[in-house]
This record gives C-alpha cells, structure tokens and sequence, in this order.
C-alpha cells in the first residue's frame, strides 16, 4: 500500500493538469459561440481520446462533478453576453419594438385641419363678456386634455387668456414634438379646441408657434361609449376646517343616489383627509385632480377653472354630470323617484340638457371633527344628525346648482351653463322631486354677507334626511371611516418584536416615563 501511494499521486496530479489544459483551451481558442455550447459530454472526439489515454476511465467516472464546477460559470457568463436571435428565442409582438419606437395604435392615425363648432364659438365670442384682468397670469398653464374622435379640448388653470390666440403642440410617445402644431383661440374661458395629430399622446399650448412651450400633459382618450351613466364633481377643497367627514358623507351619500365616480378638485387639504382621498382612488371611487400652476391666487378664485374642467372631463365619459361643492347634497323627495339616478332615467326628452335645481340652507354651527375617534363620536358629528335646521326654497337664481349633459353644453359657469351647443339651457326641477339641501357655516369665512343671504330665505325649520336613506348612509360613512382610520393597534411589546427583525433597537417607554407622560397630557 504504501509503495502505490507515488503512484495515486502522480496520476491526480496528470488528471488536474489535463483538466486545467482543457479550460484554458476552451477560453483562450475557441469562439466565444463556440464555448456557449459546449458541455462535459460533448468534448471533440480527439480531445475526449486525449483525455482517455491519460487517465483511465475509472478516474473519469469519479471525478464528474470537479468538471461540472468549473465548466458551468462559463456557461453562464457567455449565456449573458448572447442576443435573444442568436439563442434563437423569438420576441413576442407586443414587444418588437425599440427605444425610438411607439407602438402603433389605430385609433391615433388621425389628422384634422379644424375644430367642430367653430362658427358656433365665433358667434359666443361675440356675445359673451368675461374680465378677469385683475389676475396676473402670464401662461396659458395646461391642466388637462381630452380626445375626442373630431378634436381635443384642453382645459387651462389660468383664466385671463380669453379670445387670447394659441398655439397647439403635439408630441408622441417620447415626447418628440410633432412639427405640425395648430392655431386657435381660448375659448371658452380656459379652454382651447386643437385639431387631431397622428401618434399625438401629449400636448402643450404655447402663445407663439416656436416658443419653448410649458411642460406638455398626456392625452386622455374619450371616444368610446361614456364608461358612466351619472358622476359628480366635488368643487376645490381648501380652507383650514377638517374635511374628512364631510368628504366621507359627500361620496357615500351621492353613491346612494346612484353615483358611480367622483372627481374630486383639491388646492389643499391635511395629510389626514388625504389619506382618506387615496384610499377612495384605490379602490377606483374617484380622481383626484390638484389644483395648482406657476403664477399666485387666493384659494377660492380656482372654482371657476375647475368646474370648466369638470364640463370637459366628462364630456363622453359620462351621460349626466353634477357639479356641486362638498357642502350640499341633491335631495330627492318624490313619491316616484328614490334616488338621483331613477329621476334621470324617467327623462325620456333628448332636449333637456341642464337639470336646475333650486337650494335649501341648513344652518352649521360648528366644524367637522379633525380626527376618527369612534362610532358614537362620528355618529353623532354626521351632518344629517346634527344640523337639520333648514330654510325654504331660495329663488330661482339664489345659487342654484345643476346636473349637466356635458356634451351639450358649450360653456359653463358656477351655478349654470352659460351657453349650449343644443338643448334647452336650463330645466327648473320642482320642489316636490328635488332640491339642493346646503349645509351653510353661519361663521363668514371668506364671502361677507353670506349669512344675511342665508337669512333671508327664513324662517328655518328641522328638517331632517329620508330614513332609509340616514340608515344606510350611516352605515357605509362608518365602514370606510372605520377601513381608513381605526388602525389595528399591537402592544409596545409586538411592536419591538416585529422591528426586532430588521435588527433596530426601540426599548417600550418604562412605567414610570408612560405616567409622567398620562400626567403632562391630563394637565394641559
């Protein structure tokens, strides 16, 4: 035995040199294509017969899983390197394209050389008056753009650009500007018609053609069947009062009436309403759309541009539109008609396009609460359970509010359309089917005489909402407060051991610093 030892040894070391030869061979001699497909098993007949007369097949046999060990990352490393046609692994046809590519869509391979309507927006021009000097808006500040199989409207955030001339530039999926722009006119406030561009998928206006253009925004397609039968739009949130109970109350009770989406304006609100918008735009309830651009104005002056991009929004996205603010809420009181969505089903007359309904004021004494608590507190906080003191019908131009056919409106103003491209401008809906029911703060915030407007339509009287219709909106503000809000809270103890994992220390407060800590908050 220990005279074969030498022997063993001297064959090991032939049998590692051979295999040191062979990946040398492979890396330095043969091509890198070459090299992808070679394996243990299929070695060139004369190398395989080399490796044979060297060490004898016993040795080849138990020694395999040494070659596999260093032949396989080289296996892989080339693999990397390859291109998908030399591994012969086709590419699927949604993805045959490259980084100077957008893909080919169909219903993009449209040119137009003018807008619709327009001897009808000439005529409005002249007959309608809009001053809004007094602001200092020096762009035209896109907000959105909207598709439509004859044109696109784009709606602006600045106000003072009326009958002002414009430019409309276009660019494809890479933003890549389309040298084929389109002159045309703001109008109507806010607004500006743009001819259709092949492969167009953003837009910008700009006040000359070769201007650098504000930041363009994408193109919203509207030319299938409207997606929605009645959606409502929430005029701009701000202020300093807590909103998320009423944000609540407003969603859930208009989808009781039949609203199946929501878009919702907002300049600003705390991060706590807003988690409550988020949640609402999870589960595809609403839209939200920020309120902002480049140049100053008081909170409350952004109502007009965003009630004319509610009108364009939901022009074939929607057949029937209200535009209302968070405070009011459409009532119906008719014996025939529950809800919202079964009056409007009963309108059979194709020349009614704007619906008026009159208003009732409901005095508010206080502000909503800022925080979830309980089911008892919201309970108790909800609108239609504490303020039900409510006046009589106001007049019929007493800030009215309306439900719209936005596609046959030509242009809007706060409380009613200001013109219509056909149909009946506006149908006064009676009292004994419906109203707007006005939950109006008695504190005068912003607008002085807001109060002695109020007043006059005394005297008040408790009022309160329909039944079923307080039952079942109870129980789905408490629902979604509840998902949003009532966190399910673990022990200081739970919560140590869960950030334990990531190997961060938080030592839970001692009993003597939690008491201290009870005492500083019931003296304050």
């Amino acid at each position: 035995m220990r005279e074969e030892m030498p022997y063993v040894q001297s064959k090991n070391r032939n049998f590692l040199a051979v295999i040191i030869f062979v990946v040398l061979f492979v890396l330095v001699c043969l091509p890198m294509t070459q090299v992808a497909m070679i394996e243990p098993a299929m070695l060139p007949k004369e190398e395989l017969d080399n490796s044979t007369t060297t060490n004898s097949s016993h040795e080849l046999n138990t020694e395999p899983t040494e070659i596999l060990t260093i032949t396989t990352p080289i296996i892989n490393a080339t693999l990397s390197n390859l291109s998908s046609t030399e591994i012969e692994d086709p590419e699927e046809i949604m993805f045959s394209y490259n980084s100077s590519d957008c893909p080919y869509e169909d219903w993009n391979q449209i040119r137009t050389s003018t807008i619709t309507n327009l001897k009808k927006h000439h005529q409005l021009m002249q007959e309608m008056s809009i001053n809004n000097a007094y602001l200092y808006h020096a762009l035209p500040s896109v907000l959105a753009a909207f598709l439509h199989t004859d044109q696109i409207i784009v709606t602006l955030t600045s106000e003072n650009q009326y009958n002002t001339t414009v430019f409309c530039r276009y660019y494809d999926c890479r933003r890549n500007e389309i040298m084929d722009g389109f002159e045309s006119v703001v109008f109507p406030q806010s607004t500006v018609f743009c001819a259709r561009r092949p492969g167009a998928k953003y837009i910008s206006i700009s006040k000359t053609h070769d201007e650098v253009p504000e930041f363009s925004v994408p193109i919203i397609p509207r030319i299938e069947k409207p997606p929605h039968y009645f959606t409502v739009c929430m005029a701009t949130l701000y202020g300093q009062e807590p909103k998320f109970l009423q944000i609540v109350d407003f969603i859930e009770y208009h989808k009781l009436q039949g609203a199946t989406f929501f878009h919702v304006y907002v300049r600003n609100i705390t991060e706590y309403d807003r988690i409550l918008l988020e949640d609402y735009a999870r589960t595809g309830d609403i839209e939200i759309i920020k309120m902002h651009d480049h140049f100053w104005r008081s909170d409350y002056m952004w109502h007009n541009g965003q009630v004319n991009d509610c009108h364009h929004r939901n022009k074939y996205f929607s057949k029937w539109t209200a535009i209302i603010d968070l405070d009011e809420r459409i009532e119906i009181r008719s014996e025939n008609f529950k809800t919202v969505t079964s009056y409007l089903d009963s309108i059979h007359n194709s020349s009614i396009s704007n619906l008026h309904f009159r208003v009732k004021w409901v005095l508010k004494h206080n502000n909503t609460p800022a925080t979830y608590k309980n089911e008892k507190q919201l309970t108790r906080e909800m609108l239609f359970n504490k303020y039900q003191n409510t006046s009589r019908l106001g007049l019929l131009w007493d800030q009215p509010k309306c439900i719209i056919r936005p596609e046959k409106v030509a242009a809007m103003t706060i409380h009613i359309p200001a013109a219509m491209y056909r149909g009946e401008r506006f149908t006064v809906v009676p009292e004994v089917i419906g109203f707007i029911r006005h939950y109006r703060n008695v504190e005068e915030k912003i607008f002085r005489g807001a109060l002695a407007r109020m007043m006059v339509h005394a005297p008040f009287k408790i009022s309160p909402i329909d039944k079923w219709i307080n039952s079942k909106l109870t129980k789905s503000i408490i629902r979604r407060a509840r998902h949003v809000y009532d966190t399910a809270q673990v022990s200081c103890e739970q919560k140590q051991k869960m950030i334990s994992f990531e190997g961060i220390p938080k030592p839970c407060p001692k009993k003597k610093e939690l008491n201290v800590k009870k005492y500083n908050e019931l003296n304050v």
